[in-house]
């Protein structure tokens, strides 16, 4: 057996905590303790405070440090208290034998929190030290456990507001999927993403416990993605694969000759221009489309009305325009145009001068052409 890889395991490991998060979770420890400890002595006797305060003590370690873990969920501060204490009374009133009733407390705490999914490590802790005195079950019974739940709900509710007023969302919420076409499909850019079923069936085959969120786990491994992809592809920016040769408009052209740009050049939108070819807006064909006098023609007879001939851009053109830079790189290019929903982008200078559109093909042309150079680098490479 080789002996120096098994001792490089013990090294420590990368806990990637900023320090300023650590500051404002030890700062959050500090108030709790101490406010929870002020109130339950105006209730409580102080041994029975202490005997409780050392798991406690755990419980806000997580909650502060690891708010986003499942071992910190509300569910699991809450009911993983109560249900380790109950089994704890439980077992040292019909139990005597110290190393029996402890080692029964541990393990039946530790069996019933995983089933019901609110495992708290600092609640078997609490199970234990309730175990150790048997002095507080002989006194209190079952009672002891509104001390338990004042202890937890007054850490919960200060961690609720103190995380949330210093920039940590708890309880951690999934990010809502926004749906542009209120369908029951996934977002396109979401569509070939990891999904929580990937990571739910690799965690099923890994067969041991990871302490992260599903959700997070999936947005961090998507991130990831998008790094390595951002790094093998950051010498392709929208300056290599943009239209230079940009057809636009005025606020003032007409609706008619816009109309008539369009479908010369083929096009499926138009940037709209200042005197000093400044972006002002964009035109779509859809938006042309979707006025109201065509909306009162037959589908087959879309030409313009006398009114909507002279109507000039500006007064139907989309404002603010979602734009790029020219050293914008292909995967910043990917994700405006598909969470935005867009089909073209215009590309802009540091003075908002247009210099060049990108639109769907084009993305997905430079997309293939990319592949190809990453299959062929990998097949010389073999």
């Amino acid at each position: 057996m080789n002996v120096l890889p098994w001792l490089k395991a013990f090294k420590p490991l990368a806990l990637n905590i900023p320090p300023k998060e650590a500051v404002r979770a030890a700062c959050g420890a500090f108030l709790s303790m101490s406010l929870v400890m002020l109130v339950c002595l105006q209730f409580f006797d102080q041994p029975t405070t202490t005997a409780l305060m050392a798991a406690l003590a755990a419980s806000n370690v997580l909650v502060f440090l690891t708010p986003a873990t499942p071992l910190a969920h509300p569910w699991s501060l809450l009911s993983g208290n109560l249900l380790a204490a109950a089994i704890a009374i439980t077992v040292g009133i019909w139990i005597d034998e110290p190393a029996l009733r402890i080692g029964l407390v541990l393990a039946g705490s530790m069996l019933c929190l995983l089933s019901l999914r609110c495992m708290h490590p600092p609640s078997c802790a609490l199970a234990v030290a309730i175990a150790l005195n048997s002095s507080l079950t002989l006194q209190w019974g079952y009672m002891l456990l509104w001390p338990v739940a004042l202890n937890s709900l007054l850490l919960l509710g200060f961690a609720t507001v103190f995380n949330n007023l210093t920039g940590q969302r708890y309880p951690r919420q999934p990010k809502p999927v926004v749906n542009r076409h209120q369908t029951s499909d996934l977002p396109s850019w979401q569509r070939t993403q990891l999904q929580k079923e990937d990571l739910n069936q690799a965690l099923n085959q890994l067969g041991r416990y990871v302490d992260v969120r599903i959700e997070d786990l999936v947005e961090l491994l998507q991130l990831t993605e998008q790094q390595a992809f951002s790094r093998m592809s950051s010498n392709l920016t929208a300056a290599h694969i943009m239209s230079r040769d940009v057809i636009t408009a005025t606020p003032d052209t007409p609706v008619e000759f816009a109309w008539g740009l369009l479908a010369k050049h083929k096009l499926e939108a138009l940037p709209v221009i200042d005197s000093q070819h400044r972006l002002m807006g964009i035109v779509s064909l859809v938006d042309l489309v979707n006025q109201r006098s065509f909306a009162k023609m037959p589908r087959r007879r879309w030409n313009l009305s006398r009114g909507s001939k002279r109507r000039p851009l500006k007064r139907l053109m989309t404002e603010p325009v979602i734009s790029a830079k020219a050293d914008t790189s292909i995967l910043e290019l990917v994700q405006l145009l598909s969470k935005n929903g867009l089909h073209q982008l215009p590309i802009v200078d540091q003075y908002q001068h247009v210099i060049g559109i990108i639109s769907q093909s084009d993305l997905i042309h430079a997309m293939y052409r990319l592949l190809l150079q990453r299959c062929h680098v990998a097949t010389v490479a073999a």
